[in-house]
């Protein structure tokens, strides 16, 4: 285990801290406008470690702590969970066996990342969710998910039942992993028999249900929206209850908004329009198909400015997806939508692959991962009003 501290000079920033988890939203729209999202620009890279010029830079799901003042990475490169005091931006790294980057995504860590407010840090890696301690800089235990040699992805948090969910996508068949957050011991699990891999979950404390984008089914083979009611989980049987067809979203990230509404990141299948998505939470119907941004993996809202982002790593200058298409020419942006009114606002070059997007809610600014380039070393680019 290593605990390392590194600095980065930059300015501070200075906003009351706002309480909140990943995976809640308040159900009522705020009283700020998206309309100021419109000013939205890049201001600045904070520099990490082990990132030169010319290097490379792999990673996973990036997230803020608003009332914590902190950033959270998982750091494939470094094999670290990478933390950025928000006040300061000065860098620090866990490390604690983490898995790094392998040949296969699959098969690498760490992944994806949860926190408790006020508490722990859970952090997806091969095999295991790992519990890291934010103030002490250090991996405090580590929960077996699975056995097979792959990644336990992403996650979410449910504050009423203090319930922790992440997926193991790669798995044959795909499932979720429940976790209490008071004794850190698995309390259930549930198997995906037909998925082909799963996705970003949300917690919806308005209908206390699960939300988790699945890949796809022989039903909606290019992807649906699954729930999972949090008292089948508390209980200890969660169960699949309903799924929602998403067309031919290819899902990928997933944040809740306001009025009770889910933005759906999609990156579709070859030679399909690249589009976003906004569903309901209550009815699972499609609110909006958004066409001016698409091709995501992470995405996020902001009550701040009322404002959807999107990591848009695979999205063209013509918007017809070329995913996995050999030698594909991809124009990465940092999508901007009004979740007032669920219309685009507005796209932002970003960097290649740029595919996580975290927002702090305390101040509007944004948190993109970046790769270096033959002349800049990479980093976090941070985006703000």
């Amino acid at each position: 285990m290593r605990f390392q501290w590194l600095s980065f000079i930059g300015c501070a920033l200075a906003a009351a801290a706002l309480a909140a988890c990943n995976g809640g939203s308040a159900s009522q729209p705020p009283t700020s406008t998206g309309s100021v999202a419109a000013i939205i620009s890049a201001k600045q890279l904070i520099v990490l470690p082990g990132l030169p010029a010319g290097g490379k830079f792999t990673y996973d799901i990036g997230l803020v702590d608003p009332a914590a003042r902190r950033y959270y990475l998982a750091d494939r490169t470094n094999s670290s969970l990478d933390i950025i005091d928000l006040n300061t931006f000065a860098v620090r790294q866990v490390t604690g066996g983490f898995t790094g980057q392998k040949a296969s995504n699959d098969q690498s860590g760490p992944d994806g990342v949860v926190f408790v407010p006020g508490g722990s840090v859970y952090v997806g890696d091969v095999n295991t969710v790992k519990v890291v301690d934010p103030v002490a800089g250090a991996v405090t235990a580590s929960i077996p998910t699975g056995t097979a040699g792959f990644r336990t992805d992403e996650g979410c948090y449910d504050p009423d039942d203090k319930l922790v969910m992440f997926a193991n996508p790669a798995d044959s068949p795909p499932y979720a992993t429940f976790i209490s957050a008071t004794t850190n011991k698995v309390v259930g699990t549930v198997k995906f028999t037909t998925s082909i891999g799963l996705e970003q979950c949300v917690y919806d404390p308005g209908t206390k249900t699960f939300f988790i984008n699945n890949d796809g089914t022989p039903t909606n083979p290019h992807g649906e929206l699954d729930t999972i009611l949090a008292s089948t989980a508390a209980a200890g049987a969660p169960v699949v209850a309903q799924a929602f067809p998403e067309g031919t979203c290819g899902p990928a990230g997933l944040a809740l908004g306001p009025s009770e509404h889910l933005l759906v990141g999609c990156d579709a299948p070859a030679g399909s329009p690249q589009i976003t998505l906004i569903m309901s939470a209550t009815s699972g119907a499609i609110v909006t198909t958004i066409t001016q941004v698409g091709g995501e993996d992470e995405v996020a809202y902001d009550p701040k400015l009322n404002a959807y982002y999107t990591a848009s790593r695979d999205w063209t200058a013509n918007g017809i997806s070329v995913t996995g298409q050999a030698g594909a020419a991809f124009t990465p942006v940092l999508g901007i939508i009004d979740a007032g009114t669920n219309t685009w606002i507005k796209n932002l070059p970003t960097g290649a692959g740029a595919h996580s997007v975290a927002a702090d809610i305390a101040t509007g600014n944004l948190f993109v991962p970046v790769p270096p380039t033959a002349a800049t070393a990479g980093g976090v680019q941070l985006f703000g009003p």
